[in-house]
């Protein structure tokens, strides 16, 4: 199975931070929990049972009615008695003659056709939260990794700070300054740590594993790119969308219905053959003989009062319906591609002025500020506001490429990219024994 994800970059600090909080976890990259997700996710399993259904159902829609066996008796015994009988079996078939079984069997098709477009349409947004919880699980250890970086320098600061009050040479404010601001790291990575287990537990849940198992992601973070145009992005999606290939379908069961309902204003012709044999008595002459007589009958259906006028009416009716729902969605599709592209944009550009720009500047304040600190050239309070406007300011950063990533999962969900090739499970593997 496989997946077209084209992102690059590297994140071993998180990734080493995010085995280690999850103990012996396995890790696994996108590309991996994408193809447990469709393998093992329980609401996708029995999705995928609808396409066996329809299989079913074909199957079913090109068999013949069964035939009948008619027998029938009558005897005089009760009454009279005068060996007066009459015996007679028949069997009859009946025969589509409008090609019934032939447009039922279509219908049947599109229906199979739909049931695995579904189980694709399920796919592709299973993939796509997987994928925003895989990414948000990153940012949340770059920002427990950002912390633990912030809370080093703390310690470090912490521990100047006393070693100079036992000198005289700052106040006891000053101390307790310091070891606020570390108590406050310290509580918002104990809610990170929290809300990174919450994260597991939920991508655990989406790729079908219990919900206290071991997680840890190896995934690089996504580098900033140079995203597609809308045009080519629309164009994929309109390609690729297994939604849109379900209203199409739509629209083809629409016509399938129609011409069902046509054969259908003929109802099936009966055949019969029959074999009658019966005896008569005549009152004052001999006992007569049994006669045996072979008989062949047509039973013919006609169309005077239902000629089917409603379920063509109805077909019609669909048929519009489909149009109209394929037109919907082809430009829902077009805003929900421009929406997320001009949002991802965007971002984007924020990102980078934080990387480029506003992070470099802060980290050279801090230095300066602690080398000032150490020099007896600024307070203790000048030195933690230049860190905290750092922790500030990478809370800001880290928040605004998780909204960044989100914002490109729903692009690339939109565009039809997390699309996979084959399905796996019951579906599939009756596909492989076919083959």
């Amino acid at each position: 199975m496989q997946l077209r994800l084209l992102f690059a970059g590297s994140f071993g600090l998180a990734v080493a931070a995010a085995a280690a909080a999850a103990g012996d976890a396995t890790a696994f990259n996108l590309r991996q929990l994408v193809d447990i997700a469709q393998r093992d996710n329980k609401d996708l399993q029995a999705a995928r049972y609808a396409v066996d259904i329809g299989r079913a159902r074909l199957i079913q829609a090109g068999l013949l009615p069964n035939p009948r066996l008619d027998l029938s008796g009558r005897s005089d015994s009760a009454f009279k008695n005068e060996g007066e009988y009459s015996r007679s079996a028949a069997v009859s078939q009946q025969f589509p003659i409008a090609g019934r079984i032939l447009r039922q069997k279509d219908v049947a098709r599109v229906d199979v056709a739909l049931a695995q477009a579904e189980v694709e349409e399920a796919e592709r947004k299973l993939a796509g939260d997987v994928a925003a919880n895989v990414y948000r699980l990153l940012v949340i250890d770059r920002q427990i990794q950002s912390r633990d970086k912030l809370i080093g320098i703390e310690e470090k600061l912490a521990k100047a700070t006393r070693d100079r009050l036992k000198a005289a040479e700052v106040s006891e404010l000053d101390v307790n300054t310091v070891q606020l601001d570390l108590q406050r790291l310290s509580q918002e990575r104990a809610l990170l740590l929290s809300q990174g287990q919450s994260l597991r537990v939920a991508l655990n849940t989406l790729i079908g594993r219990p919900a206290s198992a071991a997680l840890s992601v190896d995934e690089p973070m996504p580098e900033a790119e140079t995203l597609p145009s809308r045009e080519q992005l629309q164009a994929q999606a309109f390609r690729s969308r297994p939604d849109l290939r379900s209203a199409l379908l739509g629209a083809d069961r629409a016509q399938a219905e129609k011409a069902l309902a046509k054969a259908q204003r003929w109802e099936d012709w009966s055949l019969g053959l029959g074999l009658e044999q019966d005896r008569l008595a005549i009152e004052g002459a001999p006992p007569q003989g049994s006669d045996r007589a072979l008989g062949l009958s047509l039973s013919i259906p006609l169309p005077v009062f239902n000629r089917n006028q409603g379920l063509i009416a109805e077909a019609e009716a669909s048929a519009g319906q489909a149009k109209a729902r394929i037109d919907a969605l082809r430009l829902g599709i077009a805003g929900e591609i421009a929406s997320a592209h001009t949002e991802a944009a965007n971002l984007q550009q924020s990102v980078n002025q934080y990387r480029q720009e506003l992070l470099p500047v802060s980290e050279r304040n801090v230095q300066l500020a602690q080398k000032g600190y150490g020099e007896g050239l600024v307070s203790v309070l000048e030195v933690v506001q230049a860190q905290r406007q750092l922790a500030d300011l990478n809370t800001a950063y880290l928040n605004t490429l998780d909204q960044y990533l989100q914002a490109l999962v729903r692009l690339r969900t939109a565009s039809g990219e997390y699309v996979a090739s084959a399905s796996s499970g019951p579906a599939a593997d009756n596909d492989k024994k076919e083959h």
